[in-house]
């Protein structure tokens, strides 16, 4: 870099692709292009519409997240589909720099590391870029009309070219956009005439002017309009006599200002030409009050005060107010603040080295720093980096941890690798994650960012239904699945318009990965226009909100690279369709229905009202001719001053025959429209006949029919809920934002101490009734309560006062969820030769599900047989499939049936004794020669903080014992917080099970198989120390031998693959196993959630050997409120190849063979083993007060040593 004076300097920046190694570079290239025939010589290809390009996919061998690619200088790839080391890209080809239709060059490039471009590929085709159409003005106007209080302008013009869907804007005082029916007022889409009336301001300053402007791309439509009257006004703007900034979240500020202005405030807008801000007065009038209301953090670059004939005073950060003293408008000193890197001393997230295959996670993220800092955004990007479409989640100070932490979703089927994410703090500084010293980083995940895609469409069938006409098309989606969608078409002369809402349940054939779906119309075969009809919209979305996306002739497409129509790109006319057989006469028709009447329900509304915004529109129209066309609706239009337009969609009240009634019934929003009024318009009449009319406010005043409404009275002293900030299921504090929230007493401390915030919550929690809350902090237009308790359903608020009767409306708030309630199917067990006999439970019903509930991933099949041969189990997608008795990964363990142990009275342990294979009627002596014991313990409950890491420990050692019945027997215990002084309750329940048994525990049914044992254990309220930490509960399995020389023990964890979607636990020394299946879903808070098994091995340091095995297991409990269930179960197994060197995690003594003792002839196993089992079992132990009951005997725990 060099400067003036010949200084220079060099310095060197590392690309993208320096992050990354050699072998991580993209290692193939191939292209699939759409159509795929645009690779042919002198190829003529035609858009689909407006700004549909062709597109291509590329295939990469890449573990680069985002690996750069243009094709001539365009967009670059978008990631599509695929998994690390196998990518999908998709991209669009440029038609812009082509307006011609010359040919355009197409090169493919793909940059490596060093910036060599790789793979050039080079064409010439001809591409005809679909022009927006163009409108022919023809007879433009303007005029005035004046009938009462109600002054109008209205504009029309005459068009001779074909109408094709596309949208118009108009501009005014505001702007907006639509599309027909509006201002279409006669004739047909090859021949129409329009015209749209609007409100006309009374007065304007002498310093303003106003134009109307039409636009539809390169046509105008533009002519001043001149207001009822310029006497008796002031050219004087508002005056900002002084302002301030609250702050009230880390996002929102309370923005108050004084205004003094001769003509009164009309409006506060956050920057130029933005729609004005709902404010609330405060305190004197429109023409010298105070003023309030929320602001954006990001929003506050400039604002615009206007008042009632629209002079205007605009106020940019710097802009002074004040000249004596000289006073500026600027941010919040806390928005201006410099932050620093060197400030952050540490970040770190809940989770890393993600797994997104298996379902949406939630995470926190964590930062420290040297300072209180107080506005911090945390932003992780979207999967789509072109797009960059962010969702910003705010941190909150923990004050326990001295932590900020944020929680985000990252859904599944992600983007792999190192996901971006910003950190903004204030509106000056902002960080990228490329700089923290943690990285969020994806390891598993098969993206699936592609919307439903059409992959078969058939045009008039032919099993078409007599007088039907249209498409069966095929929607397919392979990985997330078709959620819901619609498609809509529209007939080319009329513009009649028919939608069909696409979800799977409306498929006659297939799922939500392929289905088939029915886009047909009905004609009335005696009167209807010969036309044909064409698909202008379509959306579809996948289970994640993915979209794919067709919307004909929009000036801005969503983006072309995802067009549901990417396998029909060389069809244009796949979107068209005509009738067939001549199911219409052909008759015709050369004026359209005729209105009769048009009826408001009332002619003054009160827009400030909270329960009288709602009216009703009745009227009825006319075609003598051809009659009215069935199934169309035509829409009413309200339409303010400010250009906002309000529809009431209408529904025939008598069947459509030459006359036909209509009806619609609508409610406005709060202060629609203010104290100027509401216009009244009325399009979308067609008749059999092809021929359509509407009738514009103007035309309603002509013909003696209701055209407006007066909004002159508004009230204004209602409490008015508006929104609210966003809360997690996890609880917390609420932010409610509205107006005249103290119901007008900002300077009455007496009445404002009386107003209160009831909630209702609809979980059930509180017997459904209110709950009041005391509002911390509380303002005309917010107020700020807290403790709002964790719950996974919406509640509802409003706000009241003991000194009026008057309430707010009621506003339903829904927490932002953290889990989606997605479980994959589980697919059935394959049912054995011989089936054993089940005892069945009761149907019960299901337990709210408030977590993701994980399904296993699907496991290769092992063993040799595989599955253990046909007669012991058979492979599945998901693994093994086990028949009973036989189970685990390879169906070569089997169950043993033994006699139910004695119960121990004294201590949680119980011996189960295993009768030798060799001696099946052995006496008791026979019996007392053990040469196995096997003991599950539960060892101990511990606290752990976000990192995993153990902060509390609590070990059990005093029991009660309870029995139940013959099978059943519990335990109970308490731990005592030293830091709180409370106690937590702790039960257990152990079952015996003779027989095989269907159990069903959170919602989830359970094979129990015979001589198994089942732990139900309860824990109750426990304090945590922090709101990011968790509980765990440790348990033991352990299993010895007495036979010590030429023997091996092993150990396994993992998934299951029988369909029960849990964890396993196999200990095994010999030939005899001690199996524990750890279910990966609890009942917290009586909701289904998930929670974690892990194996502790690495940390807790097992004792083990050649005949001794023992293994420590985790289960991870998330926070909770009040009590969590747990439920493993064990049983005792004999495998069919004794543990060996080629075992898992196997230890052998020195002599051992690595054949098993099936394989060394001579060798017997004989004798009989021992299962011990220590069972805590634990209930509920109220500790009201100091006269409670203690618990009524002490058991000291004792672990029996074996030798």
């Amino acid at each position: 870099m060099s400067f003036t004076g010949g200084r220079s300097f060099s310095f060197k920046l590392n690309s993208y692709y320096s992050f990354f190694e050699e072998k991580d570079l993209p290692t193939t290239h191939f292209e699939t292009f759409f159509p795929s025939n645009i690779l042919s010589i002198n190829s003529n290809y035609t858009q689909m519409s407006f700004g549909y390009q062709p597109l291509f996919i590329s295939n990469l061998n890449t573990n680069i997240m985002r690996p750069f690619q243009l094709f001539n200088g365009y967009k670059s790839t978008i990631p599509l589909k695929g998994y690390k080391g196998n990518m999908t890209f998709i991209g669009a080809i440029d038609t812009t720099n082509d307006p011609i239709n010359s040919g355009v060059l197409i090169n493919s490039t793909l940059v490596s590391e060093i910036g060599v471009s790789v793979d050039l590929i080079t064409f010439t085709t001809k591409i005809n870029v679909t022009p927006m159409p163009i409108l022919g003005f023809e007879s433009k106007a303007i005029g005035y009309t004046t009938l009462g209080t109600v002054s109008l302008f209205y504009a029309s013009f005459r068009n001779s070219y074909d109408y094709q869907f596309s949208q118009f804007q108009y501009m005014y005082l505001s702007n907006f956009i639509e599309d027909w029916p509006y201002g279409f007022i006669s004739g047909t889409n090859s021949n129409f005439s329009h015209q749209v009336s609007f409100p006309r301001p009374n007065s304007l300053s002498p310093v303003v002017s106003f134009n109307y402007y039409f636009s539809k791309k390169q046509e105008e439509f533009d002519y001043y309009i001149s207001p009822l009257t310029t006497l008796d006004t002031d050219s004087n703007p508002p005056i900002l006599k002084s302002y301030s900034f609250a702050r009230i979240t880390n996002f929102n500020y309370l923005f108050s200002l004084d205004i003094e202005s001769v003509n009164g405030v009309r409006s506060i807008s956050v920057y130029f030409g933005g729609k004005p801000i709902q404010f609330s007065v405060i305190s004197g009038t429109i023409h010298n009050g105070s003023f309030e209301f929320i602001v954006s953090l990001f929003d506050i670059d400039k604002f615009e005060i206007k008042d009632t004939v629209f002079n205007s005073l605009i106020f940019n950060v710097g802009t002074p107010f004040s000249a004596n003293p000289l006073i500026v408008f600027n941010y919040p000193p806390s928005l201006n603040y410099e932050y620093e890197f060197k400030d952050f001393t540490s970040i770190s997230f809940l989770k890393n080295n993600l797994d997104l295959n298996i379902e949406s996670e939630s995470y926190n993220i964590m930062l420290q720093y040297t300072f209180s800092l107080l506005d911090i955004v945390s932003v992780p990007a979207d999967r789509n980096p072109e797009e960059f479409s962010l969702t910003n989640n705010q941190f909150i100070f923990n004050s326990t941890s001295g932590l900020f932490e944020s929680k985000f979703i990252l859904p599944k089927n992600n983007m792999f690798g190192d996901i971006p994410y910003q950190i903004h703090v204030g509106k000056i500084n902002m960080y990228y994650n490329s700089l923290m010293n943690e990285r969020l980083i994806v390891n598993n995940t098969v993206l699936d960012y592609q919307g439903p895609i059409f992959s078969k469409i058939i045009k008039n069938p032919s099993n078409l239904p007599k007088d039907t006409f249209g498409w069966l098309v095929t929607i397919q989606d392979n990985i997330n699945g078709l959620k819901n969608g619609y498609i809509s078409v529209r007939g080319t002369i009329d513009s009649s318009l028919h939608n069909f809402t696409i979800e799977p349940s409306k498929a006659i054939k297939g799922d939500k990965w392929n289905g088939e779906y029915e886009i047909y119309i009905k004609e009335n075969q005696l009167q209807c226009i010969q036309q044909s009809y064409e698909i202008t919209d379509v959306v579809l979305y996948d289970t994640f909100n993915n979209q794919a996306s067709y919307i004909k002739l929009s000036e801005d497409p969503q983006s072309s690279q995802f067009n549901p129509f990417i396998n029909f790109l060389n069809d244009t006319s796949i979107v068209l369709v005509t009738p067939t057989n001549n199911i219409c006469s052909g008759i015709n028709d050369s004026t359209g229905p005729v209105l009769l009447s048009f009826k408001s329900s009332t002619d003054s509304l009160d827009v400030g009202s909270l329960n009288d915004r709602s009216i009703t529109f009745e009227f009825e129209c006319e075609d003598q001719q051809t009659g009215i066309r069935d199934n169309q609706f035509p829409i009413v239009y309200l339409t303010t001053l400010e250009l906002d337009i309000h529809k009431c969609i209408s529904t025939n009240s008598t069947p459509f025959q030459y006359k036909t009634k209509f009806i619609c019934s609508t409610t406005v929003p709060i202060g629609f429209g203010g104290v100027n009024g509401i216009i009244l318009s009325v399009f979308g009449f067609i008749n059999n006949g092809g021929y359509y009319s509407g009738y514009p406010t103007k035309s309603l005043l002509d013909l003696g029919f209701d055209y407006s409404i007066n909004t002159s009275v508004f009230t204004n002293n209602q409490p008015y809920i508006s929104s609210t900030n966003s809360i997690t299921n996890y609880g917390g504090n609420l932010m409610i934002y509205g107006r005249m929230l103290t119901y007008g007493n900002i300077g009455n401390i007496g009445n404002i101490n009386s107003i209160q915030v009831l909630l209702k919550y609809s979980d059930d929690g509180d017997g459904g009734n209110y709950i009041s809350f005391i509002p911390k902090t509380i303002f005309d237009s917010f107020i700020y309560i807290e403790n709002i308790r964790s719950t996974n359903q919406s509640f509802s608020i409003k706000i009241t006062s003991s000194f009026t009767s008057i309430e707010s409306n009621e506003f339903i708030v829904e927490p932002k969820l953290f889990f989606f309630n997605y479980t994959d199917p589980i697919e059935p067990t394959t049912t054995p030769t011989t089936t054993p006999t089940t005892t069945p439970i009761p149907t019960v019903s299901p337990i709210p599900t408030v977590s993701p509930i994980p399904t296993n991933p699907p496991q290769k099949c092992q063993g040799n047989p595989e599955c253990g041969g046909p007669n012991q189990g058979v492979c599945k997608d998901g693994g093994c499939i086990c028949y009973p008795p036989f189970i685990g990964l390879t169906c070569t363990s089997q169950i043993i049936i033994v006699p139910q142990p004695s119960t121990n009275t004294t201590t949680p342990s119980t011996e189960i004794p295993i009768p030798s294979p060799d001696n099946s009627d052995s006496s008791d002596e026979d019996i007392s020669k053990i040469i196995f014991k096997s003991l599950i313990s539960l060892v101990s409950l511990r606290e752990l903080n976000f990192k995993g890491e153990q902060i509390k420990l609590y070990t059990f050692d005093k029991w009660i014992f309870t029995p139940l019945d013959n099978n059943k027997n519990c335990y109970e215990t308490s731990i005592f917080n030293t830091n709180t002084n409370t106690i937590t309750n702790i039960s257990a329940t152990i079952e015996w099970f003779n027989k095989s048994t269907t159990v069903e525990f959170a919602n989830q049914k359970l094979i129990m198989n015979p001589s198994s044992i089942k732990y139900t254990i309860e824990i109750n309220k426990y304090p945590f120390s922090q709101s990011l930490n968790t509980l765990q509960f440790v348990m033991s399995a352990s299993l010895i031998s007495s036979e010590t020389n030429d023997i091996c023990s092993s150990k396994e964890f993992g998934n299951t693959t029988n369909g029960d979607d849990s964890n396993y636990i196999k200990i095994q020394v010999d030939n005899h196993s001690v199996y524990g299946r750890f279910i990966k879903r609890a009942i917290i808070d009586s909701k289904v959630q998930s929670i974690e098994n892990i194996l502790l091995d690495s940390t807790m340091k097992p004792i083990s050997n050649s005949y001794s095995t023992q293994s420590f297991i985790g289960i991870t409990i998330p926070q909770y409120s009040n009590k969590v269930i747990i439920d493993p179960d064990f049983s005792v197994l004999i495998d069919q190849r004794a543990a060996s060197s080629n075992s898992e995690n196997s230890i052998c003594s020195n002599n051992s063979s690595s054949l098993t003792k099936g394989q060394i002839a001579g060798i017997v196993i004989g004798g009989v083993a021992f299962l011990s089992v220590i069972i805590v079992c634990i209930i509920y132990y109220f500790y009201k007060n100091k006269k409670n009951a203690k618990l009524q005997q002490t058991l000291k725990r004792k672990l029996e040593k074996f030798s």
